[in-house]
């Protein structure tokens, strides 16, 4: 089987396995903490923007807008979700980076409108996987000197997420040849990416199917 055709398959992979995880997320819903309710909410924003990216790739055969909206919606879902649930401190030097790239980003999606595709140089996932890592180091900084921790899961969820969004944005760097090579070495790249990205949400789904059933 050819790498393209088992990118194909793969793809149809992600979206199956967000229903599944937001199926499981609903069932145990009023069992679930707040946390946990909060990355229910990111899996069903991921699965709006994987459909949406389908239905424009089918519609107007190009999707690479969706690419900083999708980076705009997440970090917005992950600066919310460290300031409500896991920081003590201000921290208003990140809010303040947070906030410059969240301009960028929409600097970037009024540009990449009337951009040609050869031409696609978008950055937005880059800066966002930067303010994600951020944002995991800062909590692991206001942790480091508390010996008794009693939210050790909170410290595994915050080191899953910065190892994920640490490799993401190893992918993203390229951006502009893996749009445009045409050799087929960017599929072992998007195959990579993909791969990872499943394992990461069915580490998310786990963790809510755990706090579920022991909470409920």
């Amino acid at each position: 089987m050819a790498i393209s055709e088992v990118m194909k398959l793969l793809t149809l992979f992600s979206p199956l396995i967000l229903a599944i995880g937001l199926c499981i997320g609903f069932y145990f819903y009023k069992s679930l903490n707040t946390i946990h309710k909060s990355i229910l909410f990111y899996l069903l924003l991921m699965l709006v923007i994987d459909l949406s990216g389908r239905i424009l790739k089918f519609t107007y055969g190009n999707n690479l807008i969706i690419l900083p909206i999708y980076s705009l919606l997440e970090l917005g879902m992950f600066v919310y979700f460290y300031y409500k649930f896991l920081f003590k401190a201000k921290h208003r030097l990140i809010l303040g980076l947070s906030i410059v790239v969240v301009l960028y980003i929409l600097w970037e999606i009024v540009v990449l409108k009337v951009m040609e595709p050869r031409q696609f140089q978008s950055y937005a996932k880059v800066a966002d996987n930067f303010v994600i890592i951020t944002l995991a180091l800062a909590f692991f900084h206001e942790k480091i000197n508390i010996f008794k921790e009693s939210k050790w899961d909170n410290f595994r969820l915050n080191a899953v997420i910065l190892v994920f969004f640490s490799v993401n944005m190893l992918f993203f760097l390229p951006i502009n040849f893996l749009i445009n090579e045409t050799s087929g070495l960017n599929h072992y790249f998007w195959l990579s990416n993909l791969v990872i990205t499943i394992l990461f949400y069915l580490f998310l789904i786990t963790s809510i199917w755990k706090n579920g059933k022991i909470r409920k």
